[in-house]
């Protein structure tokens, strides 16, 4: 499964986007994660809604909402495991301006990260995080056990 994160606005240069990278690479390394690579974009509203439109039985959004669905780190990692069990090969979750995405269509799955407010830089990171530890899930690696 390809996963791209959707940034709508900047992603400036701070220790946050150092950390995605970081989490970035070390998803990109895991094999037999089910990951076939993981990135995290710069997007325009148009470019979003594009996405959003596009038609193909192989793509999930997930929207990044306050108003979203919760996850533990184990059922998240089963509701990424459920996507690839059903042949989903590109996974887009989108992370929008502070007032939201610009088009938030009813076929979209809303998650939330929190019932906590954080900033876009550290939404990533934590976001980035999740999918490392996911991948750690589903490899047996120790890293979820600590």
């Amino acid at each position: 499964m390809k996963v791209t994160i959707l940034c709508e606005g900047r992603i400036n240069k701070s220790p946050e986007r150092e950390l995605c990278e970081m989490y970035q690479k070390r998803i990109n390394l895991i094999k037999k994660s089910g990951f076939s690579s993981f990135n995290i974009k710069h997007s325009t509203a148009k470019e979003i809604i594009k996405i959003i439109k596009e038609k193909n039985v192989h793509k999930k959004i997930l929207i990044l909402s306050e108003e979203g669905k919760l996850y533990s780190s184990t059922e998240f990692t089963q509701m990424i495991l459920k996507n690839l069990n059903n042949n989903i090969k590109d996974l887009y979750l989108l992370i929008g301006k502070p007032e939201g995405v610009s088009m938030q269509p009813a076929n979209c799955e809303k998650i939330s990260l929190s019932k906590l407010t954080f900033s876009h830089s550290l939404s990533r990171v934590i976001l980035c995080e999740q999918f490392y530890r996911c991948a750690t899930i589903v490899t047996n690696h120790p890293y979820h056990k600590y």
